[in-house]
C-alpha cells in the first residue's frame, strides 16, 4: 500500500478550488491501484485570519457557515486527513511533512506556486507548496500555476528558494504556459502541460429546479449566471442583458444579481447549476471549465493589463474557443457588450467531446507515469 498526500488549497469557500481538490484526491485514488491517497490539511495561519475576518459579525457567521459547509464536504468524501497543522513557519510545515512517511507527495493543482510580495500576504514564502530540497520523498506536481506570479518583484535569494524548491521535485507537471514559462526562466524545462483535475473528472448532477424555484429563480425566463463581475464593468453588462429579459443569478455573493445563492449549494449542486444558466459572464477560471463541460455559453472577462497568456486564454485556447475570451482592458464597453452578444451562440457539443476525451487522456497518461515512479521504487 503506497501512502499519498495532497498539498493544494482546499481551506477556502471557493467551490471551484474545492471541486478541482476532489478531483484530483478522486483521481490518484482510482487510478494509482493500492495506494491510500489523502489531502493534506495544511493551512498557513494569515490565510485562516484573512478568511474568517469581517468588520460585520452576521458575515462572519455566514462564512464560518460557508467554510464548513465546504470542509464537510472533503471530509464526507473521505478526502481529508484526519490530521492537520497551522503554521506559517516554513520548517515546521516541512517536519510536520517529514513525520508522515509519505511515499509520494502530490503538489497541485490550482495557483500554489504564486507567490505576490506584499504585507500580510495570505501565504508566507516559502511555504509547503514549494515543498522542500531536504525531504527525501517522492516529490511531484499535478498541473501546479504560478498564474500571473513575476520574478521581477523577488529578490535574488527569493528566486534561488524557489528555483532549489522546484527543482528539487522528481516529476512537474504544470497547468497553463505562463507556469512553464516562468519555470524556463529559472532553467527548469523538463515538464508536462496537463489540464485542471476538473476537466478530467465527471460530477454527479444535482436536480436543482426546486431550490431555484424556492429563491424566486423562473425557469420559463433565461438566467444569466455572472461571477467574478468586477463592478464598473459589470453594472452597464447587467443592465444590457436585463434588458433582454434575463434574471441575474450568482451562485455566490454579488450586489449586481437579482438572486445569490452564496452558501445555499454544496459543490455538486455549485457545478450543476452551470447547466440552467442560458448564458454566463465570468472571471473565473473554474465556472468557465464548468460552462464548457455543461455546453452552455459563456464569455470570460480577462482583466488582466498584460500581454500575457493567463490560465484561462490557455484553457480557451485548448478548446478553441478563444473567441469568448475578452481582454477587458483592450475593449470599450460597447464592444464587451457586441462581443458579449456573440457569445449567447450555442457551443459546438461535438467539439467540445472531442477536446474533453483529449485532455482526459492526458492528464490519465501522466497519473499512470506516477503509479510508474511508484512502482520503481518498490522494485
Amino acid at each position: 500500500m503506497t501512502y499519498i498526500g495532497i498539498l493544494t488549497y482546499h481551506n477556502n469557500t471557493n467551490r471551484g478550488a474545492i471541486l478541482q481538490a476532489y478531483s484530483l484526491w478522486n483521481c490518484l485514488k482510482n487510478n494509482i491501484k493500492k495506494s491510500k491517497v489523502e489531502i493534506i490539511d495544511y493551512r498557513t495561519r494569515q490565510k485562516e485570519i484573512n478568511r474568517l475576518y469581517s468588520r460585520h459579525p452576521e458575515n462572519f457567521i455566514k462564512k464560518l457557515f460557508d467554510f464548513r459547509t465546504c470542509t464537510k464536504f472533503l471530509e464526507n468524501q473521505g478526502a481529508l486527513s484526519p490530521y492537520w497543522i497551522i503554521t506559517d513557519n516554513h520548517q515546521k510545515a516541512i517536519n510536520f511533512l517529514k513525520k508522515k512517511n509519505f511515499d509520494m507527495i502530490v503538489v497541485g493543482s490550482d495557483q500554489v506556486w504564486s507567490y505576490r510580495k506584499k504585507k500580510n500576504s495570505h501565504r508566507p514564502f516559502p511555504n509547503a507548496y514549494y515543498l522542500d530540497p531536504s525531504l527525501d520523498t517522492c516529490k511531484v506536481s499535478y498541473a501546479a500555476s504560478a498564474n500571473k506570479m513575476s520574478l521581477n518583484p523577488l529578490s535574488k535569494k527569493e528566486i534561488d528558494i524557489y528555483k532549489k524548491s522546484i527543482s528539487s521535485f522528481d516529476k512537474i507537471s504544470v497547468r497553463e504556459k505562463h507556469t512553464g514559462d516562468l519555470l524556463k526562466k529559472l532553467g527548469i524545462n523538463e515538464f508536462t502541460r496537463v489540464p485542471d483535475p476538473t476537466v478530467l473528472l465527471d460530477f454527479p448532477e444535482k436536480d436543482l429546479k426546486d431550490l431555484l424555484s424556492s429563491n424566486g429563480i423562473s425557469l420559463n425566463k433565461p438566467i444569466l449566471g455572472i461571477n467574478q463581475l468586477r463592478k464598473d464593468i459589470g453594472r452597464p453588462i447587467i443592465r444590457y442583458f436585463k434588458n433582454k429579459g434575463y434574471q441575474v443569478v450568482s451562485p455566490g455573493k454579488s450586489s449586481l444579481a437579482d438572486f445569490n445563492l452564496a452558501s445555499e449549494l454544496s459543490p455538486f449542486e455549485y457545478y450543476s447549476l452551470h447547466k440552467y444558466f442560458d448564458l454566463v459572464i465570468t472571471g473565473s477560471f473554474h465556472t468557465s471549465i464548468f460552462s464548457i463541460k455543461n455546453y452552455t455559453p459563456f464569455g470570460t472577462l480577462d482583466y488582466s493589463k498584460k500581454s500575457v497568456t493567463y490560465k484561462t486564454e490557455t484553457l480557451l485556447e485548448e478548446f478553441s474557443l478563444q473567441d469568448r475570451n475578452i481582454k477587458v482592458a483592450e475593449e470599450n464597453i460597447e464592444s464587451i457588450l457586441n462581443k458579449l452578444e456573440k457569445c449567447e451562440k450555442k457551443l459546438d457539443k461535438k467539439q467540445i467531446q472531442k477536446r474533453l476525451s483529449s485532455m482526459k487522456q492526458k492528464g490519465f497518461s501522466y497519473i499512470q507515469e506516477l503509479e510508474e515512479m511508484l512502482d520503481e521504487e518498490d522494485v
